[in-house]
């Protein structure tokens, strides 16, 4: 019988303990700081033998001394951008990434959910961006709104064809959907476009995250891997090939090469080599439609890339031709 009583008693505390814990995070997810604090002091108090709690002290503290009394009913675009420097500031003060399942992720979409419905509330929700160049759709994306995150960044991209932070974002919103194949669309025109510019933290393909930590490892490629990225993927086929649908589509292509041509001829700078090799290999893939063009000989483009790097050059021909790539 004293054994039972004394077993009914632990459980009855563990039941307290867990309790009182849970009710704190409640309040840290309410965005109440002040009220989240005093539930942690008083769980230290009473169980001191409990759980460490001191990561979620400081977090309630963060917000405490950056956001606390504000309001979320109705935010303009500037209010905005602020609050989400103040996410990036919370990113690196706590170490992001984290686990999916951590408390600072729920807090993530909860915070960003509050954020797109106080910018919806103040009638801003057809905004491409906030005044600091932050994307609308990136704050959807972070509220785990997808549907509004592809509308809004689909709407940039439209207004901003150039934008790879853009292309980047959708492609993470794509992968979260589940839709692998249009994310690695996506993806392979961040890359291409401006690849520095991606969000690599924030990438939610995985094996794309980890081939892009092997590449930038890789001391061949001279301090470019990133800028070599498009290349490796395509040949590797992480990146489908880039096919186009009519002549007009192969022309504007040509015109972006030549473009680079220029610049690269002018300047002769050496970080252009990467995507001026990748314009080159989509001429190259597409050269049933190249005999067309008159602008441009294929065996001259080929000999531009043998040049540029043998081996991916070599590679690349071995993949045209069928032949095995070792």
């Amino acid at each position: 019988m004293l054994w039972s009583r004394t077993v009914a008693k632990q459980l009855s505390l563990f039941g307290e303990e867990n309790a009182l814990f849970n009710t704190a995070v409640r309040r840290l997810l309410e965005m109440e700081f002040d009220r989240c604090l005093e539930v942690l002091e008083r769980y230290r108090k009473l169980f001191p033998w409990g759980r460490k709690v001191g990561s979620e002290v400081e977090v309630a503290k963060f917000w405490k001394s950056k956001l606390d009394q504000v309001g979320w009913a109705q935010i303009n675009p500037a209010e905005a951008e602020r609050r989400y420097k103040v996410w990036l500031k919370f990113e690196e003060t706590f170490g992001y990434p984290w686990r999916k399942d951590s408390i600072k992720e729920q807090l993530r979409v909860v915070f960003f959910a509050k954020l797109a419905a106080g910018l919806e509330a103040g009638g801003h929700s057809g905004l491409p961006e906030l005044p600091g160049g932050t994307p609308l759709g990136l704050i959807y994306l972070m509220a785990h709104r997808l549907d509004a995150a592809i509308e809004s960044l689909q709407t940039l991209i439209a207004a901003e064809p150039e934008n790879s932070r853009a292309y980047g974002y959708l492609g993470d919103t794509y992968m979260l959907r589940g839709d692998a194949s249009m994310a690695k669309l996506c993806y392979r025109e961040a890359f291409v476009i401006t690849p520095s510019k991606v969000d690599l933290p924030r990438l939610q393909d995985d094996d794309l995250k980890k081939r892009l930590d092997e590449l930038v490892e890789d001391e061949d490629h001279e301090g470019n891997s990133l800028e070599w990225f498009p290349v490796r993927a395509q040949l590797e086929g992480i990146f489908e090939p880039r096919v186009f649908r009519d002549l007009e589509d192969l022309k504007h292509w040509l015109q972006r090469y030549l473009d680079l041509s220029k610049v690269y001829n002018r300047n002769e700078d050496l970080a252009l080599v990467p995507r001026l090799f990748y314009h080159a290999m989509v001429l190259s893939d597409n050269a049933p439609m190249m005999r067309f063009i008159k602008k441009v000989e294929l065996s001259e483009l080929r000999r531009k890339m043998k040049e540029w790097h043998p081996a991916l050059f070599a590679k690349h021909m071995s993949l045209l031709e069928g032949r095995p790539t070792g």
